[in-house]
């Protein structure tokens, strides 16, 4: 899971904004950090989604379902256009507080992101929010 940068529009998309945007997540219509084209690989449902639309389309389920989802930066790492990186979700679901642990393999192009492989345990997740994303 990764979302555009609430910081700046201007501001290319790096690991920092994705620690700032998760920090403390916030949509927002202005922001520029992802690709007319961008692509996003989710588990479960909600599979590949093409485009600005339907990638914060997703951004704004999750948050709806889960408004206090935060995630942290556990490890990173960068190769040419990719980041990688290792995350901690955290918030409150069905059961109370949560935590658990994914990973996106993000690709950056010209500052925006183009493309994002996100991974995580979706029997974990479900337990955790209460939110099922099983096909």
């Amino acid at each position: 899971m990764t979302g555009p940068n609430s910081a700046t529009a201007e501001k290319p998309f790096t690991i920092d904004t994705f620690a700032e945007f998760w920090a403390a997540p916030k949509l927002d219509p202005g922001d520029n950090n992802l690709a007319e084209d961008v692509v996003g690989y989710w588990p479960g449902r909600y599979g590949t989604v093409s485009g600005i639309e339907e990638y914060v389309g997703i951004l704004a389920k999750l948050l709806d379902a889960v408004p206090d989802l935060t995630l942290a930066v556990a490890e990173h790492a960068e190769s040419g256009e990719y980041i990688f990186v290792r995350w901690i979700a955290s918030g409150t679901g069905r059961g109370g507080s949560f935590e658990f642990t994914g990973i996106d393999r993000i690709k950056v192009v010209d500052g925006k992101v183009k493309e994002n492989y996100i991974r995580f345990d979706i029997a974990e997740f479900e337990e955790a929010t209460g939110v099922s994303l099983s096909a």
